[in-house]
């Protein structure tokens, strides 16, 4: 290795730990003002919000990781800046861990809150009856991101909710890998947040555009539930990451 390889390797090494603890700290600050402000509760209760709106693009977006190869999305293209317009770790199979994993992963794991719904009612019924929410008051919006609503129309929210937050995933990674390209960053070497968050925020942008459409059927995030995604989604690849070097599980923590 090179001498400036050597200096950049350290240097994005240098990044990895500053950003991991930053991360945690604006998780730890997320929790202390939503807690202080509302009730600790109601900060559960955005988590697991937040994860379960999300959580059809994790899978997607490390489902390509499992059925890429083959031939490249690009065909091999270069843009006007002479650089590849996507590169060889993007291809035509990697757009089917979605449809292949992501989307029927995610509805199996929506389909067991559904079978679990009326234990969890319970819970939830008698958290607002004692008064434990002063964030989420209304048990609907509990039941729109458990279970998409109510019986039957909820199956199709859930599909809708479930596609456009995979394949909004797919789109994300696609348009980050593109700005890699254009920043000269190559394949495998750190573009920091970007990398982390692209997928999550064009996830996040495609679950909103039925709530335009049918504010009825399809609730729109808050504003507690999306800063706290930004949040929460490269803190968990970036701290995963640096905990898995610092153990000596990686050798580079990114």
């Amino acid at each position: 290795m090179s001498t400036k390889e050597e200096l950049r390797e350290a240097r994005n090494k240098r990044i990895a730990m500053i950003l991991a603890l930053l991360f945690a700290c604006l998780l730890f600050l997320n929790f202390l003002i939503i807690s202080l402000v509302f009730t600790w509760a109601d900060w559960v209760a955005l988590l697991i919000f937040s994860l379960l709106l999300i959580v059809p693009a994790y899978i997607s977006n490390a489902s390509m990781v499992i059925t890429g190869g083959g031939r490249p999305i690009d065909g091999g293209k270069f843009f006007r800046d002479g650089r590849r317009i996507l590169g060889d770790h993007k291809t035509v199979n990697g757009l089917k861990g979605p449809l292949y994993i992501g989307i029927p992963i995610s509805f199996l794991i929506f389909l067991l809150f559904i079978l679990l719904w009326v234990p969890i009612n319970d819970l939830i019924t008698h958290a607002l009856a004692d008064g434990q929410y002063n964030l989420y008051l209304d048990l609907d919006i509990f039941k729109y991101y458990f279970i998409g609503g109510d019986f039957p129309i909820n199956f199709l929210v859930l599909l809708i909710r479930i596609i456009l937050a995979s394949y909004g995933a797919v789109i994300g990674d696609l348009v980050g890998s593109c700005l890699k390209r254009r920043f000269d960053i190559k394949s495998g070497a750190p573009f920091w947040v970007v990398d982390q968050l692209d997928f999550a925020l064009f996830a996040l942008l495609f679950v909103m555009i039925p709530s335009f459409i049918s504010p009825t059927l399809f609730l729109m995030p808050d504003i507690h539930i999306f800063l706290f995604l930004i949040i929460l989604t490269p803190a968990v690849s970036v701290i995963a990451n640096t905990v898995a070097y610092l153990v000596g599980l990686k050798d580079v923590p990114y």
